[in-house]
């Protein structure tokens, strides 16, 4: 690790401090470090291309790359650091070494597939979802949704690395790594835009990903685990892992699909629904996105370390502990924001077309949306907990229930609210599932306590 690098995390580390709450800190800390990075990257970027054709082409072609990416890595994510910490109880740095070898030859396959099949059928799916641009525009769009396809590796073997790096308890370390790709991004924009237009938007992308692949794999070197692909095929254990990520990357689907019916419903419901929609939902957002992600990342090593070596009852205990102090801040959090939503929206968004009639319905739409970020946290360190109880296929079941649920929710509550009943459905359909997500996280723990009893000679 570079001196600069091991400075900044000895700083993180004497500002949050140790163990989970420390962890969470610092993977706050280092989200916000990435988003200061992408949020230069944007303003660069804005003031290069404006809104023009071009960067549309470039956002929705990029958009599509970060969504196959994205959900390689948090499907990768829950499925190999419980399996990761566990082949390490038992066998050592042997152990672990074998499985990460494994890994990373059967998903860098899947990697390059998914990549392969993103550029190969780049035509349909611009067809399909930027019907709407006229030819010369779909074609761009299509052209660099090729290019983009080494992205969608690259960024997924950085997420593999990342991984180890979390398993390990190295957040600070994966947290500023990933400040690589937007710094890198605002150097070749800033640099070569004008020489190489909208490719340097994509060229930025690809060395960015890059970099953060190189560093990753030099920091997980650094931890004496292999970074190269071994020539042994999958295993049990790795075939374990791949059915793991399977079933990981289906329920993320759902999940991600709400998002998508949502739109579509709200479209229906007028003219500049789907905007308001989207506005109301930017700061709620934002909030789970950045929590989200510390509490996401920094509780699955924490239950998993307690599961692999069998310590029940100390994780119970953390989980009860856990939930209450998340829900009790969540609830203060979504309250707060559900009182000041008009006057932040107002201070925000109204200026220019956006009118105080926009206001009140974005407001009302916002407000409603805080009210799913207990439900969404709780819900959330309860997945992990059952993710490091090896309880993948109730996540699927979770998740095809919250899908249902959020479908008939937008229906009843749009007829009776309008577009503000879509946002009051998310909100219900993620309490709904905290819920019963920590009824089955006893169940597990029951489970696993009982099958550890019978295996005691």
């Amino acid at each position: 690790m570079s001196p600069s690098m091991s400075g900044a995390r000895e700083a993180i580390v004497r500002r949050f401090g140790s163990g989970l709450l420390g962890a969470i800190g610092m993977v706050a800390a280092g989200a916000a470090a990435t988003r200061v990075a992408a949020t230069l990257k944007d303003l660069v970027v804005a003031r290069r291309f404006g809104t023009g054709d071009d960067l549309d082409a470039f956002l929705l072609a990029f958009a599509l790359a970060v969504f196959v990416a994205g959900l390689f890595r948090s499907a990768f994510f829950s499925a190999f650091v419980p399996r990761f910490l566990d082949a390490h109880a038992r066998r050592g740095d042997q152990g672990a070494n074998e499985l990460l070898a494994r890994a990373l030859t059967v998903h860098l396959g899947w990697l390059a597939l998914a990549a392969a099949a993103l550029a190969l059928l780049s035509g349909p799916i611009v067809a399909m979802i930027g019907g709407a641009f006229p030819p010369d525009k779909r074609e761009l769009t299509r052209q660099i949704l090729v290019t983009l396809a080494p992205f969608v590796v690259l960024d997924g073997l950085s997420g593999i690395y990342a991984a180890v790096l979390n398993a390990r308890a190295r957040f600070v370390t994966a947290a500023l790594v990933a400040t690589a790709p937007p710094a890198v991004t605002l150097v070749v924009v800033a640099g070569w835009s004008r020489q190489f237009g909208v490719y340097a938007l994509v060229g930025g992308a690809v060395l960015g990903a890059a970099l953060e692949a190189l560093v990753s794999a030099f920091l997980v070197k650094r931890e004496g685990l292999r970074v190269r692909p071994a020539l042994a095929g999958p295993g049990p254990e790795g075939m374990d892992l791949l059915k793991a990520f399977a079933l990981l990357a289906g329920a993320l689907a759902l999940m991600g699909a709400n998002t998508v019916i949502d739109q579509a419903m709200a479209a229906g419901a007028g003219p500049g629904s789907v905007a308001a929609l989207g506005f109301g939902a930017k700061i709620p957002a934002a909030v789970l996105g950045l929590a989200g992600l510390a509490l996401g990342t920094t509780t699955l090593p924490h239950y998993a370390g307690m599961a692999a070596h069998r310590r029940f009852d100390e994780m119970a205990a953390a989980m009860r502990s856990h939930a209450v102090k998340i829900a009790v801040a969540a609830v203060g959090v979504a309250l707060l924001l559900a009182i000041v939503s008009r006057p932040l929206v107002k201070l925000l968004f109204e200026h220019g077309s956006f009118h105080a009639e926009d206001t009140a319905r974005v407001a009302t739409i916002q407000a409603l949306y805080a009210l799913q970020i207990p439900g969404f946290l709780v819900g959330m360190v309860a997945g992990r907990y059952l993710i490091a109880l090896g309880r993948d296929r109730w996540l699927v079941a979770v998740a095809a229930m919250n899908f249902v649920l959020n479908l008939a929710g937008n229906v009843i509550l749009l007829k009776l609210m309008g577009l503000p009943g879509i946002a009051l459905s998310t909100s219900l359909f993620y309490t709904v599932a905290a819920l019963v997500l920590l009824v089955l996280c006893r169940r597990a723990i029951r489970q696993a306590r009982a099958q550890e009893f019978a295996q005691t000679p």
